[in-house]
Parts: C-alpha cells; structure tokens; sequence
C-alpha cells in the first residue's frame, strides 16, 4: 500500500489538489518511495488532474492525502478507487508522517469543496453539456451572411 501526498514546494501538504507542486509518494513505513512532479499545478482546466491520476494508478498508489479537493476530482478519484484524506493544509510532512494530524476520510464527492468557478469555465468541458447544433430556419440569415454587406446589388 503506498499514499501519495500532495505537496508544496516548501515539502507542506498542499491546500488543493490539481495545486500541488509535487506528491510525495510513500510506503507504510513512511520511507519515501519517489516524487511526482505536477507540471501543470498552474493550468486551468482538469487535463493535468487526470494524468496524475493514471500516473498515481500506475505507481500502486492506494491513498491520496490533500488539504483540499474540488467535488468532480474527488468523485473521479474516489471511482478510481483511491483513499482520499483531508488534513490541514500547510501541515509538514514529518507531522503527518509521526501521525501528529487528524486525517479525515473523504468518502463521497460532495465532501469536496465546491468548483469557484462556473460549470466547464475551467475550459475543459468538464462541467458542460453538448448542446445541439443550431438549426437554421426559413427566414433566418446564418452567421456567415451576417458578415456580407452586398450580394448582387441587394443590401442584406
């Protein structure tokens, strides 16, 4: 069984998931197995949180601990059937390691902290639904009419 923990620079469990610089991954010995980097712990969007999903998955990893998660990560990490745990952020890794913290288990998704955002604004679709292509009626002029200005001596 190893966890992963999500980190800051400053090797402090990180406020927000898809934030964290890097996860430390450990064994139940608490001897440091390696580190993930998360090049895209500035990105806007979910694409990043999912590669480092398949990359923990890949690695074994059975827990994940955090300070915080959205309610769309949580869900999609607890389907993957990950352990995810909630302590305060900023704590050090030697802390939670000697055990000094209190680790709350996030069981569902609506234990996750709730998207700032609106739906799908992240810019990756995640919160949208397709819509349906516009359908052009008699008498409707389309965008790409919209742009002319003469045809044929007719004013549009």
């Amino acid at each position: 069984m190893l966890t992963a923990i999500a980190l800051t620079p400053r090797d402090q469990i990180a406020g927000h998931f898809g934030k964290a610089a890097m996860f430390a991954i450990y064994d139940q010995q608490g001897q440091l197995i390696d580190r993930i980097q998360n090049s895209g712990s500035r990105e806007l969007g979910c694409k990043h949180k999912k590669i480092l999903q398949r990359q923990l998955a890949v690695m074994n990893v059975t827990e994940i601990v955090l300070g915080n998660i959205g309610t769309r990560s949580l869900a999609r990490l607890l389907q993957a059937g990950f352990n995810v745990s909630r302590v305060a952020p900023r704590t050090s890794v030697a802390d939670f390691l000697a055990g000094n913290v209190n680790k709350e288990a996030l069981l569902t998704a609506e234990q996750g902290r709730a998207c700032k955002r609106e739906k799908g604004a992240c810019g990756c679709g995640c919160g949208t639904k397709k819509s349906a292509p516009a359908v052009a009626k008699v008498g409707m002029l389309s965008s790409s009419f919209s742009q002319l200005g003469k045809i044929g001596g007719l004013k549009l």
